[in-house]
């Protein structure tokens, strides 16, 4: 009989990002509660190698392929955890860990981190449409991240066997204040990958165009860059900055760095139009440490920000609805106060790190348990 033992697959930071992040908190949620093999899968090249065809990737995925093999025969767990990408390359690379441990009858569950795959899935060409369903087939438990991708397995996987886990983070601000008076209201914060997708050039667009109305603004762009291309069309807008807007690119940071920064900004701007986009930590980040947030409606966004309750939310490359908000929260401190009290709490309430724990923990018991179930059904 198998050890009742968890294999999870995943990135650890460093470099610090969804996934990453995601992995941290899985293996946090786990702690004395379950018996986990981690099979780290990290790439510490950097955020621009991802999902990239070169010969380190082609070898990074051999590598982590022969130690998943090896757990699989060594450590014999139960269940593995597989977090899978939406796009055809890194699926490709999800099969070495899906097909394995289909075909050794593990119970399988795969964890679903954004917003894309059921259009991947649809988009891509039969052959791949074949090797997803076969490699997702027989799944245990599909977790996906809200209402808006509750149907991202369609025709792969049934209805009861996909979960709906929201995205959970420890509370790093409960003993800190969250009033955010410092600055005087004038700072706003962008904490991302600096990359086109996720909303920094319509934010530096934005800038000018705010600052005529309200008088000067600071904002600080937190992250690394992804492409030279979005570097150098940022580089371009900021030469037209006047002496009114002030702005600071801190480059890639750690969590105590992130801290500093939620604590000492006034509205977190996150315009993000980014295809993969799920259920972004930055957003709970910012929720948690009590601040009004100007987003978009795209993907489960609008199940983390309740436009009007603790943030605006604006069509994806809106700059002038962008500019409309951002000059709303500046001007007016009570309703700044307000949404950011709204945040916390809705944090505290849906979000915390303690809730998303224990519904995984859950559904990590469920599949134990209907192992266990089996093997007594069938002992004689």
């Amino acid at each position: 009989m198998k050890n009742d033992s968890i294999l999870t697959v995943g990135p650890s930071p460093p470099p610090y990002n969804g996934m990453s992040t995601a992995t941290e908190l899985v293996s946090k949620a786990m702690e004395n509660r379950f018996q986990e093999i981690h099979l780290d899968t990290a790439d510490r090249r950097g955020l621009s190698n991802i999902g990239k065809f070169d010969v380190g990737n082609l070898w990074l995925a051999t590598m982590h392929g022969a130690k998943f093999l090896l757990l699989l025969a060594t450590k014999r767990p139960t269940v593995v955890y597989v977090p899978i990408a939406q796009a055809w390359l890194p699926f490709l690379r999800d099969c070495v860990f899906l097909i394995p441990a289909k075909l050794t009858r593990r119970r399988v569950v795969v964890h679903l981190h954004g917003g894309y795959f059921g259009t991947f899935y649809r988009n891509t060409t039969a052959v791949m449409r074949w090797i997803v369903r076969f490699a997702l087939g027989g799944a245990t438990c599909a977790i996906v991240l809200g209402r808006k991708v509750e149907d991202a397995f369609e025709d792969i996987v049934p209805p009861s066997r996909v979960r709906i886990i929201p995205n959970g983070i420890p509370d790093l601000f409960k003993d800190s204040a969250t009033q955010h008076q410092s600055s005087g209201g004038r700072t706003l914060l962008f904490l991302s990958t600096l990359m086109a997708e996720k909303g920094v050039l319509d934010l530096l667009r934005a800038l000018p165009q705010v600052a005529e109305r309200v008088g000067s603004i600071r904002t600080i762009f937190a992250g690394q860059w992804y492409s030279q291309n979005d570097r150098e069309a940022a580089a371009h807008l900021l030469q037209a900055f006047g002496a009114e807007i002030t702005t600071e690119f801190t480059g890639p940071i750690g969590p105590d760095r992130k801290r500093e920064l939620l604590q000492d900004c006034d509205i977190f701007v996150f315009p993000t139009a980014y295809p993969f986009e799920g259920h972004p930590y930055v957003l709970l980040e910012a929720m948690a440490a009590g601040l009004p947030i100007i987003s978009t409606k795209w993907a489960c966004i609008p199940e983390m920000v309740e436009d009007g309750v603790n943030g605006f939310l604006i069509e994806a490359g809106d700059t002038h609805a962008l500019v409309e908000k951002l000059f709303v929260l500046l001007t007016d401190d009570l309703l700044r106060r307000k949404m950011g009290q709204a945040s916390r709490q809705r944090y505290l309430m849906q979000f915390h790190f303690d809730i998303f724990a224990r519904r995984l923990c859950a559904l990590f018991a469920e599949a134990l348990d209907s192992v266990q179930a089996k093997h007594m059904t069938e002992t004689p």
